[in-house]
């Protein structure tokens, strides 16, 4: 029988003959670097082996791999074991991940859910009534309905001829009842429902105190990096959606378990949870098929708000607490997006103002008053570090920030650890310095530059320009060509918006940057590429997604103002506008 030994964690198991490797160390909880779901393209998978008992290697891993072939490393995603194998997974394993958890904090209004503390008296004998009535009466509850596990609950009056009870409950429904217990604390968690990571914090309701906060990797990232590798692995096997629930339900009970565990509280003692994300991580959170969403016209299954208990979705809380989810604006443009945008109040600003989320699909929306214009831009994951010779997440050693300095580049990594690859906002950083220095012409070539001749290499033929000399780490023509794809399908985006509101891009006077890459992202450097408007302030908000989620768990009025915006907002299909591709094609130059 095949085994896998990996020396570096201590773990030896038995596979089955022509497993595939990925897979198999997927399995055994291994959070291996897999941006395109195991198809090969990304070439991210990089693992060392010994041992002669597997497949050969494949043009994929010769086209990623090279002569790296020789001394043992593969793709693991292209690897079928036969034998016995050591395997090293140092080089692709996935390490602390710089979680966005920078928000600002909400303040409690009136809750969406309300705890109260009643007293039930039995009637007198003659009297013709119910346990259920007497304390309905007592918490506005005539006609709302009620769990069963709260009546159940009710009956442990029992011979008693009072009670004091506590008692849960929201605008709909009468959600839990129990003796008053000694433990009164009221929480509550949210979430925001990243592609990349996942960012909670657990709230005390009874003031709106923010109790812990933080953020982990999602787990699908497994599946791909981006949401279009996820679709793609449940149109391959429909079995993956509920994989892919599962692990997302894994990520989200951790985080929850962790922070009631930093604060010493009682997970049972959380009524209500509330999530944003994009449209397709909302539909795979529900178990609903989003393969609707991933061919036109791009409809997904829902897009309202669903309140539902968590019992019914195997969450970390009480098992009567209240699961809100943001609604969504369109199959690109999700709960995340509007869960910010409300969270800001931007309709209430009086200038013309741009919300933009930079990611593998980056939301756009223009605000003008009253009118809300949004859009979902196809940037693809180069803003991730995918499909870069180098790219990595936002990981320690990963180049993060990049600047001329005393005549040459400056490289400053994430943990001040050597550099292990460069993650999207060194990236963007490194196109900024290179329009400055003149080393690219406006189609995004590398031009010949004698000031720089030392760190301008060749590979594969075109020119590439060295940022670190140890470890070799560069940027390619390619990847050049590939962070010129995603800023034009940005800002032609912006320009259809814009065309849409009669607006000008000089009218913009405040560009808002939202999540974890928004937020460390070098607005200067954003301005040079095109990324962003020239002339705008820039202001950069942190995770407005987690922002949002937090009101919602504090304010009954917050989760009203999103579903007006909801009913408001217009969503521009930029694939079905014949002038979309004129802009994307003029957005490819740098001025």
């Amino acid at each position: 029988m095949p085994f896998i030994k990996v020396p570096f964690l201590n773990r030896v198991w038995e596979v089955k003959r022509g497993e595939n490797l990925l897979e198999a160390l997927q399995r055994e909880g291994m959070e291996i670097n897999s941006y395109c779901g195991g198809m090969g393209s990304c070439g991210k998978c990089v693992v060392k082996i010994k041992g002669e008992e597997i497949s050969s290697p494949n043009s994929l891993e010769e086209k990623h791999l090279k002569e790296k072939i020789k001394e043992g490393f593969r793709l693991a995603c292209q690897v079928e074991v036969y034998g016995e194998i050591e395997v090293d997974v140092s080089p692709s394993l996935t390490s602390q991940v710089e979680v966005m958890v920078k928000t600002q904090e909400a303040q409690r209004e009136e809750l969406p859910i309300q705890q109260i503390e009643v007293n039930v008296v039995k009637p007198p004998v003659d009297g013709v009534s119910s346990l259920q009535e007497i304390l309905a009466s007592q918490v506005q509850g005539e006609g709302k309905k009620w769990s069963l596990a709260s009546l159940s609950h009710l009956s442990q009056l029992g011979e008693e001829r009072e009670t004091q009870f506590e008692v849960i409950s929201d605008e709909e429904k009468i959600r839990y009842i129990n003796k008053l217990p000694s433990d009164k604390s009221f929480l509550g968690m949210a979430f925001d429902l990243g592609t990349t990571t996942i960012g909670g914090e657990l709230i005390d309701l009874t003031n709106g105190a923010p109790l812990h906060r933080l953020g982990t990797l999602n787990r699908q990232t497994q599946f791909g990096a981006d949401v279009i590798s996820r679709l793609r692995a449940i149109q391959d096997d429909p079995h993956n959606l509920y994989r892919l629930q599962e692990v997302l339900l894994q990520t989200i009970n951790d985080l929850t378990q962790e922070a009631c565990e930093k604060v010493s509280k009682n997970l049972e003692r959380i009524f209500v949870v509330t999530l944003a994300g994009n449209t397709i991580m909302e539909h795979i959170f529900l178990g609903i098929s989003p393969l609707s969403i991933g061919v036109a016209p791009y409809t997904p299954v829902f897009r309202e708000e669903q309140v539902l208990d968590a019992r019914e979705l195997k969450i970390m809380a009480n098992p009567e607490a209240q699961v809100y989810l943001f609604p969504s604006l369109a199959g690109y443009v999700g709960g995340d997006i509007l869960s910010g945008i409300a969270a800001f109040d931007l309709t209430e600003k009086k200038g013309l103002t741009l919300y933009v989320d930079i990611g593998t699909n980056g939301e756009i929306v223009l605000i003008d008053g009253e009118k809300i214009f949004c859009c979902g831009t196809a940037a693809g994951p180069a803003f991730e570090g995918a499909q870069i010779k180098y790219g990595t997440r936002a990981t320690l050693g990963a180049i993060s920030a990049v600047e001329i300095k005393d005549g040459d580049i400056k490289i400053y990594t994430i943990g001040d650890l050597a550099p292990r690859g460069i993650c999207g906002t060194g990236l963007i950083d490194a196109l900024a310095c290179f329009l400055r220095e003149g080393l690219l012409s406006s189609t995004g070539r590398l031009k010949e530059n004698d000031k720089w001749g030392n760190r301008l290499i060749k590979e594969g033929g075109n020119r590439a320009f060295l940022l670190s000399y140890d470890p070799p780490i560069f940027v390619t023509q390619e990847d050049i060509s590939q962070l010129q794809l995603a800023k034009a399908a940005i800002q032609a985006g912006r320009e259809i918006l814009l065309k849409e509101a009669g607006r000008k891009e000089e009218e913009i006077e405040e560009v808002i940057l939202a999540g974890a890459f928004g937020s460390f992202i070098n607005p200067e450097s954003a301005k040079t590429i095109g990324l962003i408007p020239q002339e705008a302030k820039t202001t950069s908000v942190g995770n407005a997604s987690l922002y949002g989620a937090k009101k919602a768990l504090l304010s009954r009025d917050f989760r009203q103002k999103v579903k007006a915006l909801f009913q408001r907002a217009q969503y521009i299909e930029l694939s079905a506008r014949s002038d979309f591709s004129d802009y994307f094609y003029q957005s490819l130059i740098f001025d």
